[in-house]
């Protein structure tokens, strides 16, 4: 009989926008072009109050908030044309992303992107940055019934890139993020930024700056720890 493979000692899962992608900016950008087709200048506060969530879930709280009759999915229709056309422009990865990526890549760790975005516009922005070919999976909103915060895909990506949860590190921007990937039995790293500054990441296992203050044997000895203590 065949000893059976070994598992790998760690496998990483990205969240997308935000984290690997500084699509938050564009993302305000096609936001705000179809509100203000109906007078409406979005606040900080209200990207703050969307980030990490599905943008139809987005819309139906602006909706809610500034009392529109345009139905969800006619705006949901107009943000992605939007969004669709500044992506190719003006997409660029955040910092650290594209070192990072390279070196687990080069180390043979197994990598995921776990989105709430739909496909189209994930492959898009990943092929954009010419990011796709270092991952093996990528699941988006188009394949679970609940997006974040609900675990789901999390879960799916942990299993497609069949490492153990208990040697799976997700890296997130946002807390609906992050507890996602906490339901899940990730460890994860919180990377925050602008709108989501202000999110509770006091169960993150670390909180950077950037993706370029932590290295592959961090991780390595982050998963192996298994634990929040410092490195």
């Amino acid at each position: 009989m065949a000893a059976p493979r070994p598992e790998p000692p760690l496998g990483v899962i990205f969240d997308l926008d935000g984290l690997l992608v500084d699509s938050e900016p564009l993302q305000v950008l096609s936001f705000r072009k179809v509100m203000e087709e109906h007078g409406i200048d979005l606040t900080d506060e209200d990207f703050e109050a969307m980030v990490g969530f599905h943008t139809r879930d987005n819309f139906r709280y602006v909706r809610e908030k500034y009392g529109l009759e345009r139905s969800v999915e006619s705006l949901l229709s107009a943000k992605d044309a939007a969004y669709r056309d500044i992506i190719t422009a003006q997409m660029r990865t955040c910092r650290g992303a594209d070192e990072l990526v390279a070196a687990l890549h080069a180390r043979g760790v197994p990598m995921a992107v776990a989105s709430s975005s739909p496909r189209r516009d994930v492959l898009l922005s990943l092929d954009t940055v010419r990011l796709t070919r270092f991952f093996t999976v990528i699941a988006t909103a188009d394949d679970v019934r609940e997006t974040k915060p609900a675990p789901d895909l999390y879960l799916l990506a942990q299993q497609r890139i069949a490492v153990p949860a208990r040697r799976c590190v997700a890296f997130e921007d946002a807390g609906p993020g992050l507890q996602a990937a906490l339901a899940a039995g990730l460890l994860c790293i919180a990377v925050p930024h602008r709108f989501t500054a202000k999110h509770d990441f006091s169960r993150a296992a670390r909180v950077l700056d950037s993706l370029s203050q932590i290295s592959v044997d961090d991780l390595l000895e982050l998963v192996a720890r298994g634990d929040r203590s410092p490195l």
